[in-house]
Parts: structure tokens; sequence; C-alpha cells
């Protein structure tokens, strides 16, 4: 899939998330620091997403060239219904001042205890991560995703597939959207 005619701006500096953004387009992103607009630890699959609307929306914002404004949002979210069960997800938001289109990573079980944590403390996944992995900076790496597959998947990888799903509408023939199609 070509994704060389697009103009990406990234709401965030992280690297992982930068990194994700150059396996799935080849492109490097102009990448511009902007706020959620929603807690540090999203909690669910709604203000994960909320989350990464609003980013790509600031991100876009930040630029005077226009573009596709990309926010990518990790959050978690609990499974009543099935498994009783908590799972990290990776969400990308792709707007490009008309239409916003979200691409999904895998949905990852996450250790209930490290969720308890969370919320008993108030403190993000990452900070339970970097202390479970000895290191600091693990959501920059390979995150959750890295340290409980032993580095099967990282978390670069998981946002990569977000990211292709979000920018498909703005590229493939099958959608009616695609930059410098018709509407």
């Amino acid at each position: 899939m070509d994704f060389s005619g697009l103009k990406l701006v990234l709401g965030t500096k992280n690297e992982a998330k930068v990194k994700a953004v150059r396996l799935a387009t080849g492109i490097d992103p102009v990448c511009v620091s902007v706020p959620s607009g929603i807690s540090d630890q999203p909690l669910s699959e709604e203000e994960t997403i909320k989350g990464a609307i609003n980013r790509a929306k600031a991100a876009l914002e930040q630029t005077e060239t226009g573009g596709i404004g990309l926010g990518l949002e990790g959050g978690l979210t609990y499974d009543s219904t099935h498994t009783q069960q908590w799972y990290l997800i990776s969400v990308c938001a792709a707007w490009d001042g008309q239409r916003v289109f979200l691409g999904k990573g895998l949905a990852f079980p996450i250790p209930n205890e490290a969720v308890e944590r969370i919320q008993r403390e108030g403190v993000e996944l990452r900070t339970v991560i970097d202390e479970w992995s000895g290191t600091t900076g693990s959501n920059q790496k390979g995150g959750a995703y890295g340290l409980l597959t032993e580095g099967k998947i990282q978390r670069a990888e998981v946002f990569r597939d977000a990211v292709i799903a979000a920018l498909v509408p703005f590229v493939s023939p099958f959608y009616r959207y695609r930059v410098g199609g018709g509407d």
C-alpha cells in the first residue's frame, strides 16, 4: 500500500509511536506534543478512543500545511461479559480536517494485579511495567507487550497495525475518501 503521498502529523514524540508510523507507512511524521484531553491512564475503550481523536485533531491544528493528524493512544478496557479480564488496547485516529477513521491494534490481556494497582494508587501502566521489568521508559520501547511476551510482540508493532488500519480509507481505491479522490 502506497502512503508516500501523505503528509502525517503525529500528536506525540513517543519513540515507540513514531516507530509505529514509520513501520506502517515508511514516512517520517512531523511530531508535535499535544495533550490527549483524557486521564493519564485511560480505563475504557471509549476514553482511549477519545484520547486518540483529541490528539489527531490537535496535531493537525499544529501544522499550517495540512495533511492527516494521527493520534495514537494506549489504554485499558475491562471485558465484563466474557472473560472478566482487563485488556491493553492500542488505538490510532486519523483526521484530515473533515473525517476521522480509527484503527485498533490487538487487545492483549493484562494481569489483573497490574490494573488493581493502577486503580488503587493512580499510577500508569508504564510505572508497573517499568518496575516489573527493572527498566525505565518501557512505554518508549517494547512496553507491556514486550515484557509479557518476552519480546515476541512489541508496542510499535501493535500500533503499526492500528496506524495502517486508520489510514487505509485515505489511500485505498475501495474507499471513496481517498486523498485526491472524490467524496
